[in-house]
């Protein structure tokens, strides 16, 4: 009978385990941050789910304080309580008293629920210093001002700012206060839709994303991938086109190989490096605080040390060192300047505004990557005096989306034609002797 006893309990905690797991990346917000962030479309990661779930178990085996708060709150329907009560009736958490207005978990946890418009017009930040959690939902919605009151009000030592929304636009505060500021003691966590980040995901969900996007891929998007609302009325791709992209599949081509490099300039960029056959795109790599002999080794493995592989790299700055190793080992390199003369100088004031208007965005094959979509539908074009439009600069676009645009440079260099001549064979050959003397 003990052992039957013992076998039954068993089956209780893993059951137990089962009700209490979250997207894996949401298993992150277990770990101590002062601020934790996530975002992503419908049905990603099961962010609210998620969310609602890791605070109910924390709440329920330890006593702290946690404010549920949106920007505008006219009642308790408005606000995340329901699903909170929901979370603990369905991990089955006896002891908690549930209210109209907070709820109680046995350890003496306390849970309200607040609008933050009403709490800075009643000034009552004073009794919230307290507090060990505040978890903003719907934070896209969430003004400057809150913020600003928000952050320094959360002041107990250990104490932590949940974050959960959808992007709604490229300047919502959340985003150009905290997404991509520089702190670093902020987790970000970007949920994609699938199984992939949500082991809920169901064949009813798949079905309802994919007519979405037949319907309205830009408003898709934005619903289910978690790119802001409003496509730029500016930006030099449309989502619609870049998507098409993605989905794409090319097969049979062998030729051309060619290889875009852009190395990384500043701490928080990233070395991006692409390489296509034809006019899909077979490989990506990614570095981060790797030298440019690192760099310019690793191109040339993906390159198969094949000397007629087209190689171009952004020979800005640090570039230089990636281009000139490149030529040491034997490889056809072409340094590329985004703010050379372009070919088409009528139409174009330099080369990066030639490579973002002349890819072919409508006849390749490129990686499903949202980064990589953010970046491509984010770079905004404005015109010259004289008529020729003119990608914003790379400082306007790292302000308003918090980085470069890097993968998507390493990728239009991929596919520009215009770059300065390449070496020619009698001198790779030159160079080749010299290294073997």
């Amino acid at each position: 009978m003990k052992e039957n006893y013992n076998d039954q309990e068993l089956l209780q905690l893993l059951e137990q385990d089962s009700l209490e797991h979250v997207s894996p990346k949401l298993e992150r917000f277990r770990e101590p941050w002062r601020i934790k962030m996530a975002k992503g479309g419908r049905g990603a990661g099961a962010k609210s789910w998620g969310i609602a779930s890791l605070l109910i178990q924390k709440a329920h085996r330890e006593k702290v304080r946690i404010g549920c708060f949106r920007e505008i709150q006219k009642s308790i329907e408005e606000s995340s309580y329901e699903l909170l009560v929901q979370t603990i009736n369905r991990l089955r958490y006896p002891g908690w008293k549930i209210t109209n207005n907070y709820l109680e978990s046995p350890q003496g946890s306390h849970i309200i629920f607040r609008g933050l418009v009403d709490i800075r017009a009643a000034n009552q930040v004073k009794g919230l210093e307290d507090f060990d959690i505040f978890w903003l939902e719907e934070a896209s919605a969430i003004s400057h001002d809150s913020i600003r009151m928000i952050l320094p009000t959360l002041r107990k030592p250990g104490s932590e700012l949940w974050i959960t929304y959808n992007q709604e636009t490229e300047q919502d505060p959340v985003d150009e206060r905290l997404w991509n500021s520089k702190r670093e003691d902020i987790l970000r966590v970007w949920l994609e839709p699938g199984k992939a980040d949500n082991p809920w995901w169901t064949k009813e969900l798949q079905n309802e994303m994919e007519e979405d996007y037949k319907r309205d891929p830009d408003e898709a998007e934005h619903t289910w991938g978690g790119l802001p609302r409003k496509h730029g009325q500016r930006a030099v791709m449309s989502r619609v086109a870049v998507r098409a992209a993605m989905d794409r599949v090319i097969t049979g081509q062998t030729a051309p190989i060619e290889i875009g490099v852009d190395v990384a300039r500043f701490g928080g960029d990233n070395t991006q490096i692409y390489k296509r056959v034809g006019s899909k795109v077979t490989d990506h790599k990614q570095f981060v605080s790797m030298d440019t002999q690192f760099v310019a080794k690793e191109v040339w493995q993906i390159a198969k040390m094949d000397p007629s592989v087209n190689i171009k790299v952004d020979d800005t700055g640090v570039g230089g060192g990636v281009t000139d190793r490149l030529r040491e080992l034997g490889a056809k390199v072409a340094a590329v300047n985004f703010g050379g003369s372009p070919i088409d100088k009528k139409r174009y004031t330099s080369v990066a505004d030639e490579m973002w208007f002349e890819f072919p965005v409508n006849e390749v094959d490129i990686p499903d990557d949202r980064e990589l979509m953010q970046e491509l539908t984010g770079r905004q074009y404005d015109y010259e005096k004289d008529g020729r439009r003119k990608i914003e600069k790379k400082e306007e676009f790292r302000k308003r989306l918090g980085r470069s645009p890097d993968k998507a440079d390493a990728l239009l260099l991929c596919f520009y034609s215009g770059s300065t001549p390449l070496l020619d064979k009698d001198i790779r050959e030159q160079m080749k002797a010299r290294r073997q003397a």
